[in-house]
């Protein structure tokens, strides 16, 4: 494997995971990385046999796995640097670990679990905060060829996902949308005033989002910036976002409600829902 940054992918053999290999080798390939296909397993016992050149069923499974993800990620891209990586223990620890100088980290957003271990739900989740890279959560459906969309608050984290997000969509060609969700608190007060107190609130933050994306138009100037905002639940606004995405993008933690977007039944909405990919910076 040639120095320098690569793109890491998990997989389990689940269609979701199959999913995540070919995102991954495609993204690998259009950004000219090399690609790192990582199987993790849990031994169940020490029945390894004395022979340390036979196997276990466990490992043969595995290794059919892998060999499996290999070969139909060469198969999309012949050129493709690949490398194959077997590893016995917890997933998150072993997938941290591999993150680590990565340019990217890709799960798939269910997993088959069983002999592998690596119920690739749960372990997106866990990566969320535990990865050192941007981590990717691929639906088995894959990703659209619509613009970027990301999520923003105003709060640093929110400011470091949408530079993140800028570069994608400059990178690839497509439009920027962030995204700022208004969620309507109850009111107490007379009905009447109701109306023009919330249009107040959303025009305010129309401007603060405006400010946010201001230096993203200075340093992309040929990139077009449709900034949104949007009223309801955060999860629900990002999903309907992100139909025909080529990515969402989110920060793991942030302020207020946009903190909220990746921890509870939030983030289960939209890592579990999202029409697209779904990039989680920590």
């Amino acid at each position: 494997m040639s120095a320098g940054k690569q793109i890491v992918v998990g997989t389990d053999g689940s269609p979701h995971a199959a999913s995540a290999v070919t995102w991954a080798a495609g993204e690998a390939h259009r950004l000219g990385m090399p690609l790192r296909i990582v199987t993790v397993f849990e031994q169940w016992a020490d029945v390894r046999p004395h022979d340390a050149e036979v196997h276990t069923e466990q490992e043969e499974r595995a290794m059919g796995v892998l060999a499996d993800a290999k070969k139909a990620a060469q198969a999309q891209h012949p050129d493709l640097e690949v490398e194959a990586v077997l590893r016995v223990g917890d997933a998150v620890e072993e997938l941290t670990h591999q993150s680590i100088g990565a340019h990217l980290v890709v799960t798939g957003s269910r997993g088959r679990g069983g002999f592998a271990g690596m119920v690739l739900g749960s372990t997106s989740r866990s990566l969320t905060i535990a990865s050192g890279a941007p981590l990717v959560i691929v639906p088995e459906q894959g990703a659209g060829s619509g613009p970027v969309v990301v999520g923003v608050d105003g709060s640093e984290q929110s400011d470091r996902a949408l530079a993140f997000a800028a570069a994608q969509a400059h990178s690839r060609g497509v439009a920027l949308k962030p995204v700022r969700v208004v969620t309507e608190p109850p009111w107490f007060g007379p009905v009447e005033t109701y109306g023009s107190w919330l249009e107040g609130i959303v025009v305010e933050a129309e401007n603060d989002l405006e400010k946010q994306v201001g230096p993203i138009r200075t340093q992309y100037p040929d990139l077009q910036v449709h900034r949104t905002v949007m009223r309801g639940h955060p999860a629900d606004a990002l999903r309907e976002a992100g139909k025909d995405a080529s990515m969402l993008v989110v920060g793991s933690r942030g302020r207020s409600t946009a903190r909220s977007m990746l921890l509870g039944s939030i983030s289960h909405g939209v890592l579990h829902h999202a029409p697209c990919p779904v990039a989680v910076l920590a």
